[in-house]
């Protein structure tokens, strides 16, 4: 899948600016964050579970540019759910399945004022409309080391994706 235009809204050198740390849990209650990651390159992305429009799509880039890679070398993959009112697990399973995610991915769930903590430092807007969510639909690279190394905003297509990913090393 591709779309119109692609390659990073924004770049940082690596030490620049670290990423914005946070602790949630994932669709079974584990903890996740981004320290648990450390030493392995990580994308911190935004999905509503229940979006039918651009959400998939952003997911099927990443994934497409996922699958590029040998399995060793494939970031983790954080989806920071926009959508609070969507907490069961089971749900955010079967959402994730709907989504066709790699096992890379995971979800990062929490209370609605915790979400909106994450969102508000990586500068995501989540404004709930009539029957959806609307959200700025980003994806930030986070190198080995915690530090943000490119921001990818909506549209945005698998080789440019790779082409950044394959600079963090």
């Amino acid at each position: 899948i591709e779309a119109a235009v692609g390659g990073p809204a924004a770049t940082w050198s690596p030490g620049e600016k670290p990423a914005p740390r946070f602790r949630l849990h994932d669709a079974a209650g584990a903890p996740v964050s981004l320290a648990q990651y450390r030493g392995r390159n990580v994308i911190v992305t935004f999905i509503d579970p229940l979006c039918t429009t651009f959400c998939p799509r952003e997911s099927a880039v990443l994934d497409d540019a996922l699958r590029q890679l040998p399995s060793s070398q494939r970031p983790a993959v954080i989806a920071i759910n926009v959508n609070p009112p969507i907490q069961k697990g089971a749900t955010l399973q079967k959402e994730a399945k709907r989504f066709k995610w790699l096992p890379q991915w995971r979800w990062g769930n929490g209370t609605k004022a915790q979400l909106a903590a994450v969102w508000e430092t990586y500068g995501i807007q989540v404004i709930p409309t009539q029957g959806d969510i609307t959200h700025t639909e980003a994806a930030y690279l986070v190198d080995r080391n915690g530090d943000q190394r490119a921001l990818f905003l909506w549209p945005f297509n698998a080789n440019d994706i790779l082409r950044t990913y394959r600079t963090l090393d």
